[in-house]
């Protein structure tokens, strides 16, 4: 079971750590003309802290060491915060004026928005995994 679960942590840091700079670190987002150049910055600054996130939760998940139980659980909350900003910032789009995907090049997947599609399947991942590290006993030691 702590296979699966390290399994599961690893998809979902790949996901919120290393596909959304592939995805924006282009002229819908980084690179857009009309974004003003302090949003491109707040921007490469959150795709820069996923990126060391998603690597810190990697090297949590699959280093060994006498903590690894400890440590594995703590990679687990790690990659829950990540994904809560990711729906935070998707149920209070409205009030700050914001969308969940560029309205000029929209992305679905089975008729559902991209981002939404993704991060729920990672998120989904996140908390199963983030589920058995914590709530099976062969996975509390040390």
């Amino acid at each position: 079971m702590r296979t699966f679960a390290k399994i599961l942590l690893t998809i979902a840091a790949i996901q919120y750590g290393f596909v959304p700079p592939v995805v924006d670190f282009t002229e819908t987002h980084v690179f857009h003309s009309d974004w003003p150049p302090h949003a491109r910055f707040h921007l490469v600054w959150l795709l820069t802290l996923g990126i060391a996130f998603a690597s810190y939760v990697l090297v949590a998940v699959w280093y060994r060491s006498s903590r690894s139980g400890s440590t594995l659980r703590h990679a687990s909350i790690v990659g829950c915060i990540v994904l809560t900003g990711f729906f935070v910032a998707a149920m209070f789009r409205a009030q700050y004026g914001g969308s969940l995907t560029d309205l000029a090049a929209p992305i679905e997947i089975a008729g559902i928005d991209g981002n939404v599609f993704s991060f729920t399947i990672a998120g989904i991942f996140q908390l199963v995994g983030t589920a058995i590290v914590w709530l099976w006993p062969e996975n509390n030691r040390a």
